[in-house]
């Protein structure tokens, strides 16, 4: 049974913005994937990220599975492929995706991390899934961020003041 508290805190942890990503394994037909705004650096030294998926999730499953899984950075251009690997219909097609070395990746993305997992955790309804960074790559300048925000996608308005600081 769900706890009570579970909308109202889904609803309120919504209007924390966050980045979205594509998580990518290799399955048996090809790439497996997930969309997660979950993503976190857990560690600079040695490099570890991590991000959650659904216990019922079969892409994670997959994840685990394989040991290995790239998290693609997507920017504001890239809603359809955030949208297919959400389980959303869409216009983009998993074969699209590019091989690097061993893992899959999303041509064009903002940042593509290459990972081993490193352990996983229980986490209520979710599991938590460690990566360890066996590779970095991105373009020398990002493109505008694909962002989430209470339940939608946002995009990013510039300051009028330039940075912070």
């Amino acid at each position: 049974m769900p706890h009570a508290a579970a909308p109202i805190f889904r609803r309120l942890m919504g209007r924390f913005t966050t980045g979205v990503a594509v998580v990518l394994t290799a399955g048996d037909a090809g790439p497996v994937g997930l969309t997660v705004n979950s993503l976190t650096s857990l560690s600079l030294d040695p490099p570890l990220l991590l991000f959650c998926a659904r216990n019922e999730s079969r892409a994670g499953r997959a994840v685990v599975a394989r040991g290995s899984f790239s998290v693609n950075i997507l920017s504001d251009a890239q809603q359809d492929v955030s949208g297919y690997f959400a389980g959303q219909s869409g216009n983009w097609n998993a074969g699209a995706c590019r091989r690097h070395r061993g893992w899959f990746t999303i041509p064009d993305c903002n940042a593509a991390i290459f990972c081993d997992v490193a352990d996983t955790y229980p986490g209520g309804d979710h599991v938590i899934i460690v990566g360890a960074a066996r590779e970095i790559v991105g373009p020398a300048t990002a493109k505008s961020p694909l962002l989430y925000h209470e339940g939608r996608y946002s995009v990013m308005r510039p300051h009028p003041l330039g940075a912070c600081g």
